[in-house]
Order: structure tokens, then C-alpha cells, then sequence
């Protein structure tokens, strides 16, 4: 049984981080929406909508048009992401080590966003992705913030890992944060961020001897995998790398102030 997004209507969107004010060609952005159908033509419908380029410009710093029964909107705003929103992220971005550096130089930001429709949620990210590399691409970008992961990217590696983007083959990095803490007896805890707005339950760990490297692997992997299959894994089944080391589901509240997660438990 697959968890889909209740809120169909409701809007995705990232911030781009941009050192001047210098506007994408909308073009570019529009052809964005057109990259590299889904196998199977899941997005084939919404692309063949388009409306035509020369129809698409900016005005006043805003670039707005329609996907299918969708709308894509663009923004360029005249100051800086607040660093309260960038601080935690750009302290623990696991891939970028100069994450706060490179993110306090910014003075500007573009909002990038899918909004309304019928868009399934993951089909609606997977248009965004695409959206939002046209716009770092083709800007001063020094940082991308995935607000529904609570993450920031080096441009170059957003870029990279966003060409692959697929609702079927989801950029699992660049949408779900997975962070591993050590508890205080030694062991580690291991949550996800980025899941609900998918549409399906975000995963925590409590506590496991399992190794941070390989433990962040198991669980990016795994929100990857319900993600890609549209999975729901009921309270109660069991999951886990191999036959001998299983982990018992259970749906419970969170060890944070947020919804109910899917627990696993060794």
C-alpha cells in the first residue's frame, strides 16, 4: 500500500543562495521542465503542457508560469536567507566542510517553487530538482537550502546529483538529511528529515551499535527504497540488510516534537 501526499495543492520549494542579483535566462528554466522524461513517461502529460518560451519573462524580479494544472514560480529576493535557518544545516552538512562560509557571503536568494495541481508529492520534487539546478546553474549561486531536509549543497554537487533526478530513482542526498548522534552510553541514534513531505513517515533509529558510516548508509538507502517502490512497511513487519540482522517496525511517536516516525527497532 503506497502513502501519498495529502496535500496535492500545497506548494515545494527551495532557496537558492546567490552572491548578486543576476536573473536566470527563463528559457532555461522553462526548458528545465522538459529534461529527461520518467521511464514509462510518468511526467510525459505535465512536460507536453509547457506553455511556449517566448511566452515566459520576467517582471519585477518574478518569473511565474503554468505546468499542467501546476504553476512554477520564481523569485528573486533582495536580501539574504536568514542565517537562523542556515546555521544548524551549515554546521552539520556532511559533504561540504565550508558549507558556513560559503553560505554567510550570500545577499541574495531566488525561491524557487511548484505550486498547486495535481502533481503527486515525489513527481512534484523531482520538477523542482530540475528547476532549482537551471536557476543555480545559470546564477551566482554559492548554496542551495532544501528546506523540507533542513539541508544546504555546494552548487556544483546540487548540479551533479540532480541530473539523475527520477520519480522512480529519487536524488535521495539532496532531498532526505540522515544524521547519526552518539547517546551516551556509546551507542548511536540515526533520524531522517525530508520524508513527510513525501508523503511517508519519517525513519528513526533509537538506539544500535551499528557504526555511524554504515548505520547512515542502512537508513539512506532504506528512505531511498520506500521512496523509489512507494512503499508503506506496516507496524509490526521486520526489515533489515541480511536475514540475521532484522529490525521490527514500529509506527510510534517521535523522539522529537514532530509526527509519528517509523521506528526500527534491533
Amino acid at each position: 500500500m503506497a502513502i501519498v501526499s495529502k496535500d496535492k495543492a500545497g506548494a515545494a520549494l527551495a532557496l537558492v543562495a546567490t552572491s548578486t542579483p543576476r536573473l536566470p535566462a527563463a528559457a532555461g528554466i522553462l526548458s528545465a521542465c522538459g529534461l529527461a522524461p520518467e521511464r514509462g513517461g510518468f511526467l510525459r502529460s505535465i512536460m507536453r503542457r509547457k506553455p511556449a518560451a517566448d511566452t515566459i519573462v520576467w517582471e519585477d524580479n518574478n518569473l511565474v508560469f503554468p505546468l499542467g494544472d501546476a504553476q512554477v514560480a520564481v523569485s528573486l529576493m533582495p536580501g539574504p536567507i536568514p542565517w537562523s535557518s542556515l546555521e544548524g544545516p551549515c554546521a552539520t552538512a556532511p559533504s561540504w566542510p565550508e558549507a558556513a562560509e560559503a553560505m554567510r557571503r550570500h545577499k541574495y536568494h531566488f525561491v524557487v517553487a511548484v505550486i498547486g495541481g495535481t502533481i503527486e508529492a515525489v513527481a512534484r520534487r523531482v520538477i523542482l530538482t530540475r528547476l532549482v539546478s537551471a536557476v543555480t546553474s545559470d546564477t551566482d549561486a554559492v548554496g542551495v537550502y532544501w528546506g523540507e531536509a533542513t539541508s544546504v549543497h555546494e552548487p556544483k554537487q546540487f548540479v551533479r546529483e540532480a541530473k539523475a533526478a527520477r520519480a522512480d530513482d529519487i536524488p535521495g542526498p539532496l532531498w532526505i538529511d540522515v544524521r547519526v548522534e552518539e547517546n551516551a552510553d556509546g551507542s548511536f541514534r540515526c533520524f531522517t528529515t525530508g520524508l513527510a513531505p513525501l508523503g511517508f513517515l519519517e525513519i528513526e533509529i533509537e538506539r544500535t551499535t551499528v557504526p555511524p558510516e554504515e548505520l547512515m548508509g542502512f537508513v539512506g538507502d532504506t528512505a531511498c527504497y520506500v521512496v523509489n517502490k512507494r512503499l508503506h512497511i506496516r507496524d509490526g513487519e521486520t526489515m533489515g540488510r541480511t536475514p540475521t540482522e532484522q529490525y521490527k517496525v514500529h509506527h510510534t511517536r517521535s523522539m522529537f516534537d514532530r509526527p509519528a516516525v517509523m521506528r526500527l527497532v534491533a
